[in-house]
């Protein structure tokens, strides 16, 4: 499973929350705002998955000393 499957589950997993999901909802019925929300939504995944990528990025770097 690559970085982009793993955020996509993330993603949903996330959006199955009540709580969660209703920050994503419109206020209207209507185009613009439901464009708006898939807005939303995608930029919660692109954080999700910019967010693998950094840790990825940084692991692959080797192990880092934390210091006290």
């Amino acid at each position: 499973m690559d970085n982009r499957e793993i955020a996509e589950e993330l993603a949903v997993a996330c959006l199955g929350h009540e709580v969660v999901a209703g920050m994503f909802r419109p206020a209207r019925a209507d185009k613009a705002e439901a464009e708006a929300a898939g807005e939303k939504v995608g930029e919660f995944y692109n954080a999700i998955l910019k967010a693998l990528l950094k840790e990825a990025s940084a692991s692959s770097k080797g192990p880092t000393v934390h210091q006290m």
